[in-house]
């Protein structure tokens, strides 16, 4: 067991980083509220784990504890109304709030906080996947999606792509960056599929310049195994673990039943009395290549667990550009699975469990991704805080993570807390993590 220690003040580092990414966009000396506060306010929202705009502000807006309580992080006179606060976070920029995930992960980065969780020493593993966040037949606007409902009616829907960097044991998931899944100046009518698609190269390329030393391992859904991807993420010098399915990969896997001679395999039964089973295949082409093409070859894994009465309890396969090999044939598959992580602790956690990102907290102009922004940046935040070993006590004090920052929200709002040091663990945050 490791323990990294990394200590130090969050919330003034924290203030300090929005000062340094997000641009004030109104005229100076007319404001009521700075940016900083009216950011604050957003992340308090989904840091407290209140379900809109409008309960927070009936909680805290006036609130002379709640102002006390604040005070202890930010310098502000009173907390915004809702619309005050929908009409300051309208302008702020999708890269400003990426900007923000990356200054809080170069923080961690040079910390070397999860320098051990790096598969084969190397590779920091990147879980990315879509997720709808809003959907109406009535609300719309210019850059919202549309599809036709079987009644012959319009939905219009917004969505998000979002890369967050995670282990081969999925025991976290922190959010990366993330990119609007919507129309633009140039777009017309959009299946998701295509515009999801699209998002991921623009995700890509903006990881690509937000870390450009950073070597990552991508790992997607089966959507994202197509050659302008695949080509993509080899050109950025990065590598891939990508599910492969015989309904969209039709060449690569006929290629590797013909080619059956390559096939390798290895097994093994765990210590619950579970077979594993492993086959695979190395460099077999993606599709099928003209002549005067440069094909793509990747390798193929197959991997499958049977109980003890002989029943097929999971099955998946993977294609990689990584060389497979009996030693890390276990690895591999650990990845491919880890990839599930984004699905049960980003997206769960925020439309379920608190954070409300499917709510509407707005829906003009750039508000959905704002406010999608901010519940990326609130997640980072308490998730490293249960990293650290008194804050992961705390939570533990009282069930979930969930229920702990409900009950904090509940405090802040009812009396003010007195500053003894050590007496309420997140005014002095500090990072412990524990590789085990």
């Amino acid at each position: 067991m490791t323990i990294f220690k990394f200590a130090y003040r969050m919330w003034p580092n924290l203030i300090r980083a929005i000062t340094n990414n997000i641009q004030e966009h109104r005229v100076k000396g007319r404001c009521s509220y700075t940016i900083e506060q009216a950011v604050f306010c957003g992340l308090m929202v989904f840091v407290l784990r209140y379900r809109s705009l409008r309960s927070f502000c009936f909680e805290n807006k006036n609130n002379p504890r709640s102002l006390k309580n604040f005070q202890k992080w930010i310098t502000i006179s009173d907390v915004p109304s809702d619309d005050e606060l929908r009409y300051i976070l309208q302008c702020v920029s999708t890269r400003s709030l990426n900007n923000l995930l990356k200054e809080y992960h170069q923080r961690i980065e040079r910390n070397k906080i999860l320098y051990q969780q790096k598969i084969f020493g190397k590779y920091e593993s990147i879980s990315v996947d879509g997720t709808g966040q809003l959907s109406s037949s009535k609300l719309k606007g210019e850059k919202y999606l549309t599809k036709k409902n079987t009644t012959g009616g319009t939905t219009y829907y917004h969505g998000q792509l979002l890369a967050s960097l995670t282990n081969t044991s999925a025991n976290y998931a922190l959010p990366l960056q993330f990119e609007p899944i919507e129309k633009n100046e140039s777009s017309t009518e959009y299946s998701k599929n295509d515009c999801e698609l699209n998002a991921g190269k623009r995700l890509f390329e903006n990881l690509k310049k937000q870390f450009p030393k950073r070597s990552f391992l991508i790992l997607a859904d089966n959507l994202f195994g197509v050659d302008p991807i695949v080509n993509q993420i080899l050109n950025f010098g990065w590598s891939f673990v990508i599910t492969a399915k015989p309904e969209r990969n039709k060449e690569l896997f006929l290629m590797y039943d013909y080619i059956h001679e390559k096939q390798q395999n290895y097994e093994y039964k765990n210590s619950d009395g579970v077979i594993c089973k492993f086959k695979w295949s190395n460099k077999l082409p993606l599709k099928y290549y003209p002549k005067n093409e440069n094909e793509i070859l990747v390798n193929l894994l197959f991997y499958e667990e049977i109980n003890s009465e002989g029943e097929v309890i999971f099955c998946s396969s993977w294609m990689t550009n990584l060389e497979i090999t009996s030693d890390n044939v276990k690895k591999l598959a650990q990845v491919g699975r880890a990839r599930f992580v984004i699905e049960n602790r980003n997206f769960n956690e925020q439309k379920k469990l608190g954070f409300g990102t499917e709510h509407n907290f707005g829906h003009r102009e750039n508000l959905p991704n704002v406010f999608f922004g901010l519940a990326q940046v609130a997640q980072l935040i308490t998730e490293m805080f249960r990293f650290w070993r008194t804050g992961k006590a705390e939570i533990n004090k009282i069930g979930s993570k969930r229920r702990y920052f409900e009950r904090l929200a509940v405090q802040i709002s009812s009396y003010e807390i007195l500053d003894s040091g050590n007496g309420f663990p997140i005014f002095y945050l500090k990072f412990d993590f524990d590789s085990a």
